[in-house]
């Protein structure tokens, strides 16, 4: 089943929501570059929110590692989510586990060496000034995925919604997909049918994929 990442979340009530409809992972936006920035004390009520069993993923662009550390404590984050060019130094201070971001343009994919990309949780591929941006809803040429293989799972970003996340599954073949923009009435509010769409159009795409004749029969 491909799971599902509901990001910039701003508000309990949309952090609920995502969490009955079945998200894997919350995101919650602590970059000074990003309309959906949260302070330190909405993380906390969006923590309280937070279902148990569902990880809470911190998104950070140019933030310090003291920075990270206080959004860590004050949201009980799962994961740290880095919107730069990963380093060795990320790596080694950050107080949890990290999905590294690989910035897609018509000029390929801009990972970081494989060796680093191993020691991640995952690896989310978002369109590249996204990447460095901490995300602006824009959709990247799938087909530059093609053939790449990754050692940790695989997160499909940049700009899906209820109308191209089945496309985006069936030609990428994501362990998730990461939503933010796609799910809004304004950037960090949620709107409720299009979160339920969302969710339905993932599980639709998945139930296609292993029907007979799908991607995923013998």
């Amino acid at each position: 089943m491909t799971e599902i990442k509901i990001c910039g979340l701003t508000r309990p009530e949309d952090v609920d929501l995502a969490c009955a409809l079945g998200a894997a992972y919350l995101g919650f936006n602590f970059s000074a570059l990003s309309p959906r920035r949260v302070t330190l004390d909405t993380a906390r009520a969006l923590a309280r929110a937070t279902r148990s069993g569902v990880a809470r993923v911190g998104v950070f662009v140019h933030e310090s590692t003291e920075e990270i550390g206080a959004a860590v404590e004050a949201a009980g984050l799962d994961l740290v989510q880095i919107h730069r060019p990963l380093s060795a130094q990320d790596l080694h201070r950050s107080p949890l586990p990290v999905i590294a971001v690989v910035g897609v343009s018509s000029n390929g994919a801009d990972a970081a060496p494989p060796e680093l990309l191993a020691r991640c949780r995952a690896v989310l591929c978002d369109t590249a000034r996204s990447s460095r941006s901490g995300g602006t809803g824009a959709v990247f040429d799938w087909r530059i995925l093609d053939g790449k293989t990754w050692p940790v799972p695989l997160i499909l970003a940049g700009g899906l919604g209820p109308d191209n996340v089945a496309e985006g599954i069936a030609r990428v073949h994501p362990s998730a997909v990461d939503v933010a923009s796609g799910v809004e009435s304004s950037p960090g509010i949620k709107d409720e049918n299009k979160m339920r769409l969302f969710f339905e159009a993932v599980r639709e795409a998945d139930a296609s994929s292993s029907s007979p004749g799908g991607r995923g029969a013998a």
